[in-house]
């Protein structure tokens, strides 16, 4: 299997999505900003992605794209919630919430085009996110790292590591 660089994510990526649009900040970090209607909604996207040093000590969690929805912002619900998204240091008031994509039965990996992975599942995740607002019922997959089964509620108390 091959490690991915910067350069092999944004060549893929702007081979499959031409219409993202690419700002590469170093030689391991790049941000993508494009948009996905999964179904109603237009939604401008924003991920980040650094790619690992290999010696580093991490985490998939830690390494793994982070997705940010520009707009329109994610609401929470009348109680106050937001389910599966991850907040900076588990403090809602701390910053925009990143997706949960994460599934340890379909775990992302260095060697995965974000273009294949990260976006697809990212529009699926605004697919449930819509019918989470109608419904105010999660129907989508649900788990979050350390979880085993369904997670079944907000994962605010998650932390993102800072990158």
């Amino acid at each position: 299997m091959k490690i991915l660089s910067i350069d092999d994510q944004i060549a893929h990526m702007g081979t499959v999505l031409p219409n993202w649009k690419v700002t590469k900040e170093d030689d391991r970090t790049a941000v993508w900003i494009g948009h996905l209607r999964p179904n109603k909604t237009n939604y401008r996207v924003r991920i980040f992605y650094r790619v690992p040093r290999l010696l580093d000590n991490t985490t998939v969690k830690r390494v793994q794209p982070r997705v940010y929805i520009d707009s329109p912002k994610l609401e929470p619900n009348a109680d106050g919630q937001l389910p599966h998204v991850y907040w900076p240091k588990g403090d809602p008031t701390a910053g925009d919430p990143c997706l949960c994509l994460f599934d340890p039965d379909h775990e992302w990996s260095i060697c995965d085009y974000l273009a294949d992975t990260t976006v697809p599942w990212s529009s699926t995740w605004l697919y449930w996110y819509e019918a989470w607002r109608v419904s105010n019922s999660w129907f989508g997959p649900a788990r979050h790292e350390g979880e085993e089964g369904d997670a079944g509620g907000s994962s605010a108390e998650a932390e993102i590591a800072k990158v």
